[in-house]
This record gives C-alpha cells, sequence and structure tokens, in this order.
C-alpha cells in the first residue's frame, strides 16, 4: 500500500464526513475541529488518521477524481459527477481515441476524458476564452503533477476553428451548441460519436435540428437524477433533497450525407436503459 509523500494531495475527512483537500507540507492546517501538522501526514498510509488539537479524528484518503472537481478552482459551473461518467460511458470513452472537446471550462471534463484514455490517443481541447483555458490548464496540471503530453489546449472560436486531424469523439459544453453542429461535422469521422450537455429543453431541440441537418443519426436525448438514500440501523430511506434535473445529454452518430431527407422518429419507450 503506498504511503503519502511531501507534495501529495491528502483528503482530509471527519468521522461526519466533511471534507477538506490539502497538500502534503511542512505547514500547520486548521478547521473548525482543530489543528494538524501536514507534515505528520507524510510515511501514513490511506486510512490512517490524525488527532487534532481539539481530540477530533481526521482520517486521511487519497482523493478521487470526484474529489479533486469539486476542490480546484473554478470560475464556471463544473459538470455533475452523474452526467460526467453518463458522457463518458455513452461517448465510448477508451484508450486510443483521438477526443475533440469544445467549452473546456474548469477543465472538468477534460480531467474525466484524460483519465479514461490511460495517456494514449490525443485530446484536443478548444476554449473561446483565454482566462479559462489558464485555468483548466492549471488544475489538470494540479491533478496530475504535469501537462499530460496527450493533451492540447487551443484558445479558439470552435463555430470558425479549423483543425487537420479526424476526430473519433466529439464533446460539446457550450451555450450555444447548435451553432458549433456544422463546424464540427467536418471534424469528426463517419461513424463517430458526439456528445452534449445542455441544461434546457430548447437549446436539445434547436441542437437536434442541426445534428440532422449536417449529416448526423441516431439521435437520443436523455437526462439523470439521483437519489441518496439514508440507512442505519433502524431504517432506510431518501434523503429529502436530491440531485435532480442538471442537464439533457445528447448522444447522436455521424452517418453518411446520402441518407435522404431526415425521418423523423418515435423514440422507443426504453431508448435509453
Amino acid at each position: 500500500m503506498s504511503k503519502f509523500e511531501l507534495n501529495d494531495w491528502v483528503l482530509l475527512t471527519s468521522q461526519k464526513g466533511k471534507k477538506w483537500l490539502v497538500r502534503v507540507e511542512d505547514a500547520p492546517y486548521s478547521s473548525h475541529l482543530g489543528g494538524i501538522h501536514l507534515g505528520d501526514v507524510i510515511g501514513k498510509e490511506e486510512g490512517d488518521w490524525l488527532l487534532t488539537s481539539k481530540g477530533a479524528r481526521l482520517m486521511l484518503f487519497k482523493p478521487s477524481l470526484q474529489d479533486y472537481i469539486f476542490g480546484m478552482k473554478r470560475r464556471t459551473q463544473i459538470i455533475y459527477p452523474k452526467d460526467l461518467s453518463a458522457m463518458i460511458f455513452y461517448g465510448d470513452i477508451h484508450p486510443g481515441c483521438v477526443v475533440i472537446e469544445t467549452g473546456i471550462g474548469s477543465g472538468a471534463l477534460a480531467l474525466a476524458l484524460l483519465r479514461a484514455m490511460c495517456g494514449r490517443g490525443r485530446l484536443i481541447s478548444i476554449e473561446k476564452r483565454a482566462e479559462f483555458a489558464a485555468d483548466a490548464r492549471e488544475n489538470i496540471r494540479r491533478f496530475f503533477g504535469a501537462e499530460p503530453e496527450n493533451h492540447q489546449i487551443i484558445v479558439a472560436d470552435i463555430e470558425s476553428a479549423s483543425l487537420s486531424c479526424e476526430a473519433d469523439r466529439i464533446f460539446v459544453d457550450l451555450p450555444e451548441p447548435w451553432r458549433a453542429v456544422g463546424n464540427l461535422a467536418g471534424m469528426l469521422r463517419m461513424g463517430g460519436l458526439l456528445v452534449s450537455l445542455s441544461p434546457n429543453v430548447g437549446q436539445i431541440q434547436l441542437t437536434h435540428r442541426q445534428l440532422q441537418a449536417n449529416g448526423f443519426g441516431d439521435i437520443v436525448h436523455f437526462e439523470l437524477l439521483r437519489r441518496d438514500w439514508k440507512v442505519d440501523r433502524l431504517r432506510a430511506r431518501p434523503f429529502d433533497r436530491m440531485v435532480a434535473h442538471t442537464g439533457f445529454i445528447t448522444v447522436a452518430k455521424r452517418v453518411s450525407a446520402d441518407r435522404g431527407d431526415p425521418i423523423e422518429e418515435s423514440a422507443p419507450e426504453n431508448e435509453v436503459e
């Protein structure tokens, strides 16, 4: 089992589930539960604990990608884990594929894509705003310890950008994704997948029309809801609050342009299981 070293990330976790994501360094750290010295984490194993100055136990864990994403610096709303994981799965991301991402934001989706690609293939992130690109680059570098060699960030407007490569997958997280569909269609190989996330119905309606008009088929739209449950020795019940609607996920495939006029079909009831 690996032990914590200097400059590692450590997730300090209280017995009631409160969490703090910090770097292991030769410095004190304090919270409402009392103080510790972060240098005491060095040599500890994941699952060990430290006692604070107030007598509280803080368990020590290696942060998951979800922990890091929620704790990293950001100016934009991140994609929720329930949507992020589904986008990676339905986008069929695997080592070796070439992926274009539009709208890098704070870098949450890029981190998930890079993790799933396992250092193989290529991720090209296109971001219109230079300050967002800079924030995402730093968040990615801090998570991996260095800038991944298979990742390129381009500051450009995806509606007019031109790339020489042909992508296997395209991920879209933009306020007006339908405006980029026409340009993106020329960057995606035949049979490749486009995955888009939009918060409201009007966005996916406009995107659907543009997908049909620009050589895409097998188009599906869905949303995911998450409800946690409280379980103890005496009861099991759902929590009063839940992470309900956060966005609609659209998945479409690039098809031959010579397929005739678009045909509207009623989707099967269990299209997405």
